[in-house]
């Protein structure tokens, strides 16, 4: 049956301040009402030329009255540790001073720290994609029916649900999917939709990418779309975008500093994932020696 659907530890996260304050940021736009809220954790192989290297994050996914849905990283940790640093650098803040901050294991479209945020069914009949790369937020939608499922017979049990079996391939990637027709919606993490069922899980058949549902709630809950100025792309330059960076993200802070004030004094500070510090030129050969590993392979 074929069905049609509706850098690793130091990969940098930019934050750009002039006198420690942040730039005003509108209100978001409401677009819809969560009935369902579901938790995802996401396991990912966040360089390709290292195996044992795997990230994991929990995303959530929020589907709506009007059947839009969204989904993005769970940020509580990550906005937690943020907000303490924002206070650090602006206590030292002398307005002139431009920061740059690369944190790590908080960024790139691999790891903790995924800055995308994708709108299903929004507006309707298409996908919007939100994304944040450095100084800039960027923006494209796509049309939504891009799966081809093959359901088949095989079964399993996820969270005490009947799951049946459904595969696909899909830009660059053969998946398998497990759905639930006992909550019969047809959505899933990420972009996966289209199934007589929501999708409880879903793996590329390389293990990359695995996405696992780890709770369901029925929270009424405000879907939210945060008004920017976005840069209006497509997903392949923005996928090229994200590459370029990938394989050279000091040019990237180069042209922070090119773009700062005049006298303005711009620092970039690095962090392991122990907390040792990192100067530029390890934080340059570390990022530069890490494989690309996007979950979309066709740009």
């Amino acid at each position: 049956m074929i069905m049609s659907c509706a850098f690793s530890s130091i990969y940098a996260q930019m934050t750009y301040m002039r006198g420690g304050n942040m730039a005003a940021q509108r209100a978001p736009k409401v677009i819809d009402t969560a009935i369902l809220q579901v938790v995802y954790k996401r396991h990912s192989l966040i360089d390709s030329l290292s195996p044992d290297r795997v990230a994991q994050e929990n995303m959530i996914l929020q589907i709506g009255k009007s059947r839009t849905s969204k989904f993005f990283t769970d940020t509580r940790v990550r906005d937690s540790i943020m907000q303490t640093n924002m206070r650090r650098m602006s206590s030292g803040g002398t307005g002139t001073t431009v920061q740059v901050q690369s944190m790590g294991g908080m960024g790139g479209p691999n790891g903790f720290g995924d800055q995308s945020i994708i709108f299903k069914n929004y507006p309707v009949g298409s996908v919007t994609v939100t994304d944040r790369l450095m100084m800039d937020s960027y923006v494209y939608t796509e049309p939504t029916n891009q799966f081809q499922w093959q359901i088949l017979p095989e079964v399993d049990t996820i969270l005490f649900y009947s799951c049946q079996k459904a595969i696909a391939t899909f830009r660059g990637r053969d998946y398998e999917a497990w759905f639930t027709p006992d909550i019969p919606v047809n959505e899933g993490p990420w972009k996966f939709c289209g199934l007589p069922g929501l999708i409880l899980k879903v793996s590329d058949t390389r293990g990359h990418y695995i996405f696992e549902c780890i709770s369901l709630e029925q929270v009424p809950t405000a879907m939210e779309y945060a008004d920017l100025d976005y840069l209006k792309t497509n997903r392949r330059d923005l996928s090229r975008v994200k590459r370029k960076f990938h394989e050279d993200p000091m040019a990237a802070i180069e042209s922070i500093r090119a773009s700062a004030p005049s006298g303005a004094n711009v620092r970039v500070m690095a962090r392991s994932s122990d907390g040792s510090a990192v100067d530029e030129s390890e934080m340059r050969n570390r990022l530069r020696n890490h494989g690309y590993n996007p979950i979309e392979l066709d740009f």
